[in-house]
């Protein structure tokens, strides 16, 4: 970008210079030539006066403003004697003026004026002054290269300064995406503390005040989670109690011992809704890792009802934006859905592969009857006797991450459910590894 920047910067200021250089050039010659016009008009009515002065009191001026003229200008006097006072003006072959009129011409580089000056004593003189227009050259030529300088000064000055703009841009800017992708990983306490243009600075204090209110938002689910859980220890006491007191002991300890279960879920629930979202638990997890390890859990079950099961990871390391717990939660869904919905010889594939462009993918295509509702995935939708939440558990996951659950058609006829999800922008390596379990 600043590249960019500096680019657009350079090619405006060199083209400003270009468009004011042209007429500017056009200008100082005509100025030139204009002064030149000017000062030839001048001189010769100055010398038309002394020449009438002369015939009183002689030609000692007239000969001595002549000499005291500069080199680049030429003035004569042909009195009506025939005496020529100064040097030859070049080109005189013009037509003479009439008296009184002035007579104006271009000669070889020399604008020329002539002038008739009737004398008191009778007679006409002739007054020549021609102004030599090779300074004006000069000067227009020096205007040239004052702006080809230009073009190469300012075009270069342009760029320091776009480069200086662009980089505070381009740093906050850069600031701002940091803590979006914070955000995004679930870091709510990053906030944004940088400089920059006003228009960048405003945007991230609205940044701030949104992760502000997410925190407080997220920290409030979460108390109301650790509640509502710590409200179940309640009757699942009672029920302890009442398990204990059974006169079969051993349905009693079943009960018990199931009972004990559910209470440890309580309380990992509880410990999880109170653990800090950003602790050191992480907020990403490998899903090729989580997959093969959740797998090989409900491979046990798979071999008991003889179903196949098998495994193929395209790409490893496939770092998703999903906390462990949560994505093993969410694998353990769809794989349940096939034992639960699928006869015991329909056999499943699960396929891992990372996206290109940071993130991946978990595909599981079963041999069982198929979807007969796409719509399965809305929650509380269910059309197999279920709740409808597990699949729901498993989309919200995956959109959390900035990914998404699709239900379609395997190729053996039964159902394909894809679960992407987003990931850090990490360029991998493809590896094809095929494992079967």
């Amino acid at each position: 970008m600043r590249r960019k920047f500096a680019l657009v910067s350079a090619l405006s200021t060199l083209l400003t210079v270009f468009l004011l250089g042209i007429p500017l050039t056009f200008y100082a010659a005509y100025a030139h030539l204009a002064q030149a016009d000017h000062d030839a008009v001048l001189q010769a009515q100055t010398l038309a006066t002394l020449t009438r002065e002369s015939a009183d009191s002689g030609t000692g001026q007239l000969t001595s403003w002549i000499d005291s003229q500069q080199r680049n200008v030429r003035a004569t006097v042909v009195m009506p004697s025939g005496t020529r006072f100064g040097a030859p003006v070049p080109c005189l072959q013009q037509p003479e003026p009439h008296v009184g009129d002035l007579e104006q011409w271009t000669c070889r580089g020399h604008r020329v004026a002539s002038l008739a000056v009737p004398m008191p004593d009778g007679g006409e003189a002739q007054v020549d002054v021609a102004v030599d227009t090779a300074g004006a050259s000069e000067e227009t030529l020096r205007v040239i290269a004052l702006l080809a300088a230009a073009a190469v000064v300012l075009p270069a000055v342009s760029v320091v300064f776009a480069d200086r703009l662009a980089r505070s841009v381009v740093r906050t800017a850069g600031e701002l995406t940091d803590v979006a992708a914070d955000l995004r990983q679930g870091r709510l306490d990053s906030r944004f503390a940088g400089t920059g243009p006003p228009e960048l600075r405003q945007l991230g204090l609205t940044l701030n005040a949104l992760a502000a209110r997410l925190d407080a938002l997220v920290t409030n689910e979460r108390e109301s989670l650790a509640d509502l859980s710590h409200r179940l220890r309640t009757p699942i006491t009672s029920l302890m109690l009442q398990a204990e007191a059974l006169k079969d002991r051993r349905g009693g300890e079943r009960l018990l011992s199931a009972l004990h279960d559910l209470n440890g879920e309580v309380t990992r629930v509880i410990r999880h809704a109170r653990k800090p979202i950003a602790s050191n638990g992480g907020l990403t997890a490998c899903l090729d890792a989580v997959v093969a390890d959740r797998v090989a859990f409900w491979e046990v079950l798979a071999e008991e009802q003889g179903r196949a099961c098998e495994l193929t990871v395209h790409d490893t390391d496939c770092q998703v934006y999903v906390p462990p717990a949560e994505l093993e939660a969410a694998v353990d869904v769809l794989l349940e859905n096939v034992f639960t919905h699928t006869p015991d010889s329909a056999g499943m594939l699960i396929t891992v592969r990372a996206h290109p462009g940071g993130g991946a993918e978990l595909t599981i295509d079963d041999d069982g009857p198929g979807f007969s509702d796409l719509r399965v995935v809305e929650r509380g939708r269910s059309t197999g006797g279920s709740s409808g939440l597990g699949l729901d558990i498993a989309r919200r996951t995956a959109t959390i991450s900035g990914g998404r659950l699709v239900l379609s058609a395997s190729p053996t006829g039964g159902a394909r459910v894809t679960a992407s999800f987003g990931g850090p922008p990490v360029p991998r390596r493809p590896q094809g590894a095929g494992g079967a379990s």
